[in-house]
Parts: C-alpha cells; structure tokens; sequence
C-alpha cells in the first residue's frame, strides 16, 4: 500500500498536465472552426 502512496504525487503531476493539454487542445479547435466560418462566407 505505501507504493500506492507514493504514486499519488506522480498521478496528480500527470492530470494537471493532461488538463491542461485539453483546455489548449480545446483552443486549437475554437480557433479551427472560426477559420472554418471565415472559408464558408
């Protein structure tokens, strides 16, 4: 069990950074379907 404990560190490191890929990825795309509306007028 004190290997799980000290896997907890590591685990919360990685979901911070996966949530903050995902708020940029999110981004990306909002800017993509701005461009995509810009093409179609």
């Amino acid at each position: 069990m004190e290997f799980v404990g000290l896997l907890a560190p590591v685990a919360f490191v990685f979901a911070l950074s996966s949530i903050a890929q995902v708020s940029s990825l999110k981004k990306e795309v909002e800017q993509l379907k701005e461009e995509l509306n810009k093409l179609k007028e």
